[in-house]
């Protein structure tokens, strides 16, 4: 049997109004359902959050939460004589940025004092100054890859 070919990687466009790629991934993990335009609703409501707290460019404080959201490692599980360890294996960029877009989210939706767009914000703040729960997130897989670097 033959192997099929390698498929060519989906290059995303640029986000219309922002013209940033990050802007449109944010976007894509954001939509639901196939809700875009929701999506880019509660997003583009983010940003002018932000805007308006910080006075700064938004998409640069969204920059820079996720590069200090971005994890170094990932734990994977390996079953090794029986026992199961947490391995750390190292992260391209573009898994690492997906990876803490994901993360971002998540501790967004596990709150629900306010709207969502508020919880997202905040995040985002927290994220840029190097605080929030994403970045207490990433530590937490740091000092596990650190506990097993023996494994690999």
């Amino acid at each position: 049997m033959s192997r099929s070919p390698l498929k060519k990687k989906h290059i995303l466009k640029s986000d219309l109004f922002y013209d940033s790629v990050l802007i449109q991934k944010i976007t894509n993990q954001l939509m639901k359902k196939g809700k875009k335009t929701l999506a880019r609703k509660i997003l583009n409501q983010t940003l002018q959050q932000i805007e308006k707290k910080t006075q700064q460019d938004p998409v640069h404080i969204i920059e820079q939460a996720i590069s200090n959201t971005v994890p170094a490692v990932e734990i994977k599980a390996r079953r090794i004589g029986g026992a199961v360890y947490s391995i750390p294996i190292e992260l391209s960029s573009e898994r690492g940025i997906s990876i803490a877009i994901r993360w971002i989210i998540d501790c967004c939706n596990t709150k629900s004092s306010q709207p969502f767009t508020a919880r997202l914000t905040n995040e985002i703040i927290d994220a840029s100054k190097k605080m929030g729960a994403a970045v207490r997130r990433r530590d937490e897989i740091h000092k596990i890859a650190e506990s097993n670097a023996r494994l690999v």
